[in-house]
């Protein structure tokens, strides 16, 4: 096996070399934060990471007395999600800039645990059946133009988020979970009470900003009065920074307000977010000052840092894999367990991570759960790389040479994604796969996730750690049968989800995670690759960053605090 893989360096190497090449097509999304096992689930007495319990006394919140907040802080990265600004027509991918201008219901805090402290809600209780949930909020928030933010609000945006035109990535787990509005009771305007459609311990996560944008709140009297169009233009919360201006795919611009109720005053008045898809010209414009923060692939990091710049990292953040949509169709090439198998035993999983991430990532075992992730098996190992048994197995399959669309684009998290697709279809060449390449953007790709049109088709994402309870949230919309962006339609993969999904005790949500985490490491069910480091790079402006464990944001907005 050693010499196969000398002999294979300078073909991997050769291909990676051409694709550089090749002129890179915008697209991307906002990296994807690491957190660690969730200790305290719904069930557990109140603290701020738990759910279910006793309401207990939390100190009334106060921002802090600051001076104004100066200057202007530039970040650069490939998009910004969907780049509409409202509550139920953006994906998870925007959250990061979207956390600058609203508050969530239940707050999180960096740890990646709920937290009391940072959100609308001071309180929350769960019923012991977990089918009841009451949440008391701050009578200390208002909108940027000057409404009182209320249990009404909190109400209208859920019912936003889980509309049948949101768009939200999560909005499957949410609604699964809130039948319809009226489940929804506002009993005084710090008072809602939420009654669930089955027991769900994990709902308080579900509406925070941990994983999606599906916790957010925006007003309800502003949004009626001037329409869903005009707000979208002219968005209101009451996060810390207000909205300014925008001109899409290019540019986002906000501004400080001079007080925030949780974060008192920020560093910088002007807050710019520029769409730079392209890295060398992400770089090109840092070491010219013209932007303070890029995100940056992980080849390029070491250099950065000989060069003066500031980088940071989060170790193993997220893990790599290709989706093998719409593989239930009689027609689809990915029925047949045999291909789905072939297909990882082609890659070679060493070599990418040496020559298109520089090392900066390990061989993962199954997408979409990082290696060290809660409710995993660490027993398992990486599927080997075997191009002769994949060969055997691809012939002995039902394929018959169909052509296998793979989608190429870059994004914020993995910056180096054509050269991933390039190597990747290598590999799969060599064992007889027809493979199409197509450089496209993100959203249009995105686009046809949601249309289920990928027959035989494939793209990918670097899916972010995250607490159990994300993962209890997460599984529903990419696996089961009824899930918003599912590749699969298999009623046992359906079972172990529902389990998942039911679980109250700690013990129960982190075995059945395991139960499905098993099955699907032996289905195959995506192309895994790798666990990567995220890596962002900076200027003099920025000499520290706690980057969080946040899902779909890295801490930006602690680039801002004081």
């Amino acid at each position: 096996m050693a010499k196969r893989r000398l002999l294979r360096i300078p073909f991997l190497i050769a291909v990676l070399t051409a694709t550089m090449l090749v002129v890179s097509v915008a697209c991307g999304s906002s990296a994807e934060p690491t957190a660690e096992p969730a200790s305290q689930p719904a069930s557990q007495p109140a603290s701020s990471s738990g759910g279910a319990p006793a309401p207990t006394a939390v100190p009334a919140t106060s921002p802090p007395t600051a001076v104004k907040p100066t200057g202007k802080l530039t970040i650069a990265i490939t998009d910004m999600g969907n780049e509409t600004p409202s509550v139920w027509q953006e994906f998870a991918f925007g959250k990061a800039y979207m956390r600058f201008l609203y508050d969530a219901l239940t707050g999180t805090n960096d740890a990646g645990e709920v937290d009391k402290t940072t959100g609308a809600a001071k309180e929350w209780s769960m019923s012991s059946d977990a089918r009841e949930w009451t949440f008391i909020l701050r009578d200390n928030i208002k909108f940027h133009n000057g409404d009182q933010l209320t249990a009404e609000d909190a109400k209208f945006s859920i019912g936003l988020v889980t509309s049948e035109d949101s768009i939200t990535s999560y909005k499957g787990t949410v609604k699964a979970a809130i039948a319809d509005q009226d489940s929804i009771t506002v009993v005084s305007p710090t008072e809602l009470v939420i009654n669930t459609s089955s027991p769900s311990g994990f709902l308080n996560w579900f509406i925070s900003d941990i994983q999606g944008v599906e916790g957010l709140i925006q007003p309800k009297n502003y949004t009626e009065s001037v329409g869903n169009d005009e707000f979208a233009q002219n968005p209101v919360g009451s996060g810390p920074y207000k909205w300014v201006d925008q001109r899409k795919g290019d540019f986002m611009e906000m501004e400080a307000v001079d007080n925030h109720w949780r974060d008192g005053a920020s560093r910088f008045k002007s807050l710019l977010w520029r769409i730079i898809p392209e890295e060398s010209t992400r770089i090109a414009a840092l070491k010219a000052g013209e932007v303070d923060v890029i995100s940056v692939s992980r080849e390029r990091a070491p250099q950065l840092k000989a060069d003066g710049l500031n980088i940071f990292s989060k170790e193993g953040a997220s893990v790599l894999g290709l989706y093998f949509h719409e593989q239930w169709r009689d027609d689809s090439v990915w029925k047949d367990i045999n291909v789905r198998k072939a297909f990882n035993l082609a890659i070679n999983r060493e070599e990418i991570c040496e020559f298109v991430f520089a090392g900066q990532c390990s061989p993962a075992r199954v997408y979409p759960w990082p290696d060290i992730a809660p409710g995993t098996d660490n027993s398992l190992e990486p599927v080997a790389f075997d191009p002769v048994e994949a060969k055997r197995l691809l012939d002995a399959s039902n394929y018959n040479g169909e052509e296998v669309a793979i989608r190429s684009y870059p994004r914020a998290d993995v910056p180096e994604g054509p050269r991933f697709i390039e190597a990747v279809g290598a590999y799969l060449t060599d064992i007889g796969v027809n493979v199409k390449i197509i450089p496209t953007e993100y959203a249009s790709y995105r686009q046809e996730r949601l249309a289920h049109t990928l027959d035989n088709g494939s793209g990918y994402l670097a899916a972010p750690n995250r607490p159990l309870a994300g993962f209890v949230g997460l599984m529903r919309v990419l696996n089961h049968t009824d899930g918003t962006f599912t590749s699969t339609n298999d009623p046992e993969i359906d079972r172990l989800i529902e389990a998942l999904e039911a679980g109250i005790a700690p013990a129960d949500v982190e075995a059945a995670s395991v139960a499905l985490y098993r099955y699907m490491y032996s289905q195959f069910s995506h192309l895994t690759c790798c666990n990567m480091n995220i890596s962002y790079a900076t200027n003099d402006k920025i000499t520290s960053w706690d980057l969080g464990k946040r899902v779909w944001d890295d801490g930006f907005t602690n680039l801002v605090q004081r």
